[in-house]
Formats: C-alpha cells, structure tokens, sequence
C-alpha cells in the first residue's frame, strides 16, 4: 500500500473481548499515519439486550436478533458511506453481517476481519468472514491455504504486544515468590500445583473452584482482571504460569497473554504450542509440554531470581523488536495492498 492516508473503521465485538485489541490498532495504524475510528458497539449493547429478555419464543427471539444484527451492521455500512471510510477492519463476534459487508464491498471498501478465534473452536468462522477481502488470522497452515481457495487474502497475524505497556525489569517487590496461574483448570494441573500453594499463590481461570485445595486461592474468571490489574500483576509476581488450554501440547496459536506478560517485564512459564517456534526461543520463554513439567519448573525457578529476571529482559526485548501491534498492522497493511491490486 502506498504511503496515502486511509480512513479506517474499527468495528469492535458487542462484547468488548477484543477492547485491549482495539486500542492497540487503533494507536498503532494511527502512529502508521492513517485516519482511525472506532464504530460504537458499546451504545447497542442495551438494545441486544433488551431483544434477548422478550417473554417470546425461541423462534421469535432468533428472528429479532438477526434483524437487530442487521440493524447494527446496516448502521455501520451509513457511518461508513457518511464518513468516507476506505477500510473497514472487524473480527469475528463484530456486529457486520455478509449482506452489509457485500454492500461495502460494491462500494470499494475493504472489509477485513482479524480471525482472533482458531477456527477449530469456533464453529461460525465461516459466516463470520464472508465478504471479506482479507483475513488476517492467528493460525497458520492449513488455515491460511483453506482461506485462499475461499477466495480471501489470507495474512498470519499473532497477536502481539503493546509498546506503551513495557515496563523496565529490574525487581518483583510488591509479590515476591508469588506464583500467578491464568487458564482453565484441569486434573493434571490441579494435581501439579497443589504442592506448591505454600509458596503463595493465587489463580483466575474456570474450573479452580473444583478442586478443594485450590479454592482458597482462587480470584475468578481471567476475564474479571482489567488491563491495569494485569499489567500489575505480570510485572510484580514472581512467577506467571500461562496457561493456553486444558489439554497441554495441543493447539498451534499463541494466545495475547504471552505477548502481554513480555512487554510487561514478567517472567512465565507457558505451555508449549506450535507456532512458538521461530517465534520465541528457549531464551525468551520457559516451555511446558505437561503438567508433570510445570511442576518440577516452579521448583527449578521459584528461588532463581536472576534466573527468572534473565528471562523476563529477554522476552521483553523480543517483543519489542518483533511483536508488537505496529508491525502487525504494517503486515495487515501490506495484505490490504495485495487485496486492492
């Protein structure tokens, strides 16, 4: 793409999942030169709601929501019209249905959706990227081949890490020698880190409050901790277990906790995925490939400090240099470029 300023829409989630994904985009293509703004979402929030509470059918409440889907994304298709919009970024629970996204399309606007969900588990993913141009996704191979026969541009886009949020690594004072567990609980993980609660713990994620040891330490859902009370957290615990899912050694993409906790100066102990090759190295981050693993870690590093601060600078430095949003919206960019040729 050419270096002229685009006018681009973010169209974030009803559900502010991606909030701290929009910031970063937003700030990001911003600081690329470009035109942002962001569709309020938030506004239609109590609409969505009140359709779901109607003492009516099923088949009722079905219908309405797709026409109040229709009706949020026939909104978002006139603020762009009105404000000449040239792009029109989304990801997969935005508010843009395929009929609205077809119109933008005739128009030539690009629509774009950030896949920020693996395909495997979202059952949707389909619906959610037709007429789309491009889709940048967090996965690789197959995915990116499958999105080409679809007839998309695809562009491998990681999650990445916040610049503004790096914090200098130099000592964890305000919780020294506690261990913070983020992810779902399983058996195996319970089992693995019940024999190391004395050290101070302290655990968000689902399922914990099953396990009867555990529930004293245990502090909610991830979703409960704002992106103030987690930077907090990745910078001054001694230990941040980062937990992708429930089965260990599975999966390929690297979820946005990874990137944060670097950029924030943390030290963690994460499970192995597959697209951490070539992304990381054994310098940058300690990798699990099971639970029986985790355990014996928390042992090797608990007492290491320096170890741990080693670490921690080195991840940082990382981040800093190749993951961050800047570098992910140039790739995204770039794709555009391809999708407009």
């Amino acid at each position: 793409m050419n270096n002229t300023q685009q006018h681009i829409l973010i169209v974030p989630p009803l559900d502010k999942s991606e909030a701290c994904i929009v910031t970063g985009c937003k700030e990001s293509l911003e600081k690329l030169g470009h035109k942002v703004s962001v569709f309020n979402t938030e506004a239609w929030v109590p609409v969505c709601s009140a359709l779901q509470n109607l003492p009516v059918t099923l088949a009722h409440q079905d219908a309405l929501g797709s026409q109040g889907m229709e009706l949020i994304s026939g909104a978002v298709v006139a603020v762009v019209e009105s404000q000449h919009i040239d792009i029109v970024l989304g990801f997969p629970q935005s508010p843009l249905t395929s009929s609205s996204r077809e119109k933008m399309q005739a128009r030539g606007i690009v629509t774009v959706c950030w896949m920020t969900e693996e395909y495997a588990s979202f059952p949707y993913w389909r619906k959610a990227i037709e007429c789309c141009d491009v889709v940048a996704t967090i996965q690789h191979e197959p995915f990116i081949s499958e999105l080409s026969v679809l007839g998309h541009v695809p562009v491998y886009l990681p999650f990445a890490a916040k610049s503004a949020c790096c914090t200098p690594v130099v000592t964890h004072t305000a919780a020294e020698g506690m261990i913070a567990v983020l992810g779902d609980a399983s058996d195996e993980m319970a089992n693995a880190l019940s024999s190391h609660t004395g050290r101070g713990m302290v655990l968000w994620g689902d399922g914990w409050e099953k396990y009867e040891q555990l529930v004293p330490y245990y502090q909610g859902k991830l979703q409960s901790l704002t992106r103030s009370e987690r930077k907090a957290l990745y910078r001054d615990a001694a230990i941040i277990v980062n937990i992708h899912s429930t089965d260990v050694g599975t999966g390929d993409s690297v979820n946005m906790e990874t990137f944060a906790i670097a950029s924030c100066g943390g030290f963690q102990l994460v499970d192995k995925r597959t697209l951490m090759e070539g992304m990381f190295s054994y310098d940058e981050l300690v990798m699990f490939e099971s639970a029986e693993e985790l355990s014996e870690l928390l042992t090797e590093f608990i007492d290491d400090r320096n170890a741990r601060l080693e670490y921690a600078r080195n991840a940082q430095k990382l981040v800093l240099a190749k993951h961050t949003y800047e570098q992910r919206m140039e790739s995204l960019l770039q794709a555009i470029a391809e999708a407009i040729k």
